[in-house]
């Protein structure tokens, strides 16, 4: 019995070799056949690459069967990931013709998450403006790589409104989310960047958050009063977001509120609320931070930052920093050093 199952198993593998070397061959002898008419669609003139019957330079066989449509499919792909400018429109443009898009948006229907999220790979690529319809029933997918996908391809595909998906979206975005779409727009042009206070009304907060971090990220300086007005939001999240892009924007508008609202926040809060007083405050932030070093200390990171803001603010910062330490405790003078060395 034991022989027989090692006579199954060896057949099997042998088979399968068999198999996979017949694919690759399958796969070679494609690449090899369209070779020359690739290379005439996409560096000679036009009059090819727009024939009605361009479809009829490939074997049909080639266009019929998905094995052979999926290998012409990845050469072009593949092609087209090494080329830009026109070189890339016309691949787009055959990818198109020849039908190819349509395996894309196939599979995209599939199951299994990572095929589904390959043709959206694809789709994006190949720019088929056209599947931004179909990829918008991902934005509020129970996957949460196909949710990202979904994103990422609409913001490659939506050059008028790349952002368009945070109104859609019930998900929260994740920090991963939120690093992608950060660095797709950091590569865009300045006139593509939208204004993120249209978003700052969101049910979904993570939308709310990310908004109000991008706009002091891309400097928005309009929406400054928004902010400081959202300084009241219930959300301590939110208003550490707030905090943040105040700081981004030099919004010197923002002191009084925040002093204000110091003793009523968590230490996480306070913190930032001290650094962006460094950058926005002036005498009245110095007056809090000197009323903040001569209390016992409580949270080192604030009573370091405290010294670094009260230096910034106020006037004759050095000579009443040295007045406040004659009478205080070793501590704080410790505090102090830290804070003054440059090296940290």
């Amino acid at each position: 019995m034991f022989l027989i199952f090692i006579f199954l198993l060896l057949n099997v593998i042998l088979g399968s070799r068999i198999y996979k070397t017949k694919l690759l061959g399958k796969r070679k002898s494609l690449r090899e056949r369209y070779k020359p008419l690739l290379t005439q669609l996409l560096f000679e003139d036009d009059s090819l690459l727009l024939d009605p019957e361009l479809h009829k330079k490939f074997n049909e066989e080639d266009l019929s069967k998905k094995y052979h449509r999926s290998i012409i499919s990845d050469e072009i792909i593949h092609l087209h990931e090494n080329f830009t400018g026109e070189t890339a429109s016309r691949l787009e443009l055959l990818f198109v013709k020849l039908g190819l898009h349509h395996d894309s948006l196939e599979k995209t229907k599939n199951r299994r998450w990572y095929i589904a999220a390959k043709g959206m790979r694809e789709l994006a690529l190949m720019n088929v403006k056209e599947s931004v319809i179909n990829l918008a029933e991902f934005l509020n997918h129970k996957n949460d790589i196909l949710r990202m996908e979904a994103r990422i391809s609409i913001m490659k595909l939506s050059a008028e409104e790349p952002l368009s998906f945070l109104s859609r979206i019930k998900e929260p975005l994740s920090a991963w989310d939120q690093a992608n779409i950060y660095g797709m727009l950091s590569k865009m042009p300045e006139q593509m960047i939208p204004d993120f206070s249209s978003w700052l009304n969101s049910p979904n907060k993570s939308v709310v958050q990310f908004c109000i971090l991008m706009i002091g990220a891309f400097r928005q300086q309009d929406s400054k009063g928004v902010l400081i007005h959202m300084l009241d939001n219930e959300d301590e999240k939110v208003r550490m977001a707030v905090i943040k892009a105040l700081r981004e924007l030099n919004a010197y508008a923002s002191e009084d509120k925040l002093i204000n609202m110091y003793p009523l926040e968590s230490e996480d809060v306070q913190y930032e609320i001290v650094k962006t007083l460094e950058a926005v405050g002036k005498e009245s932030a110095a007056g809090l931070m000197e009323k903040i070093l001569r209390q016992p200390v409580k949270n080192y990171s604030i009573s370091i930052q405290a010294v670094k803001t009260f230096l910034a603010t106020a006037e004759s910062a050095k000579q009443r920093l040295d007045h406040l330490l004659e009478s205080s405790n070793p501590q704080l003078q410790l505090i102090v050093q830290h804070a003054q060395d440059k090296r940290l």
